[in-house]
């Protein structure tokens, strides 16, 4: 019976695929856990920062920069 349950899950994709799904839906409870906050997240997780991180970056979870903001123009209309 377990067989038969690991081949649905794993449907031809490596150990490492499946490795990475759950390590990236770890991270992503923990960052919503701590609201974001990647030195919480990390405590959370049991690793340093730097290793959460690493991680992000690996797993393809970086967040992009935030856009700048745009000033108005004055004078424009």
């Amino acid at each position: 019976m377990l067989e038969g349950t690991l081949e649905t899950v794993a449907q031809g994709r490596t150990l490492r695929d499946l490795l990475d799904d759950y390590e990236r839906g770890l991270i992503r409870s923990a960052l919503e856990k701590t609201g974001g906050n990647q030195r919480r997240a990390a405590a959370e997780l049991g690793v340093l920062p730097t290793t959460l991180h690493e991680k992000l970056k690996r797993l393809g979870l970086r967040q992009p920069p935030p856009a700048p903001l745009l000033e108005p123009q004055r004078g424009a209309a």
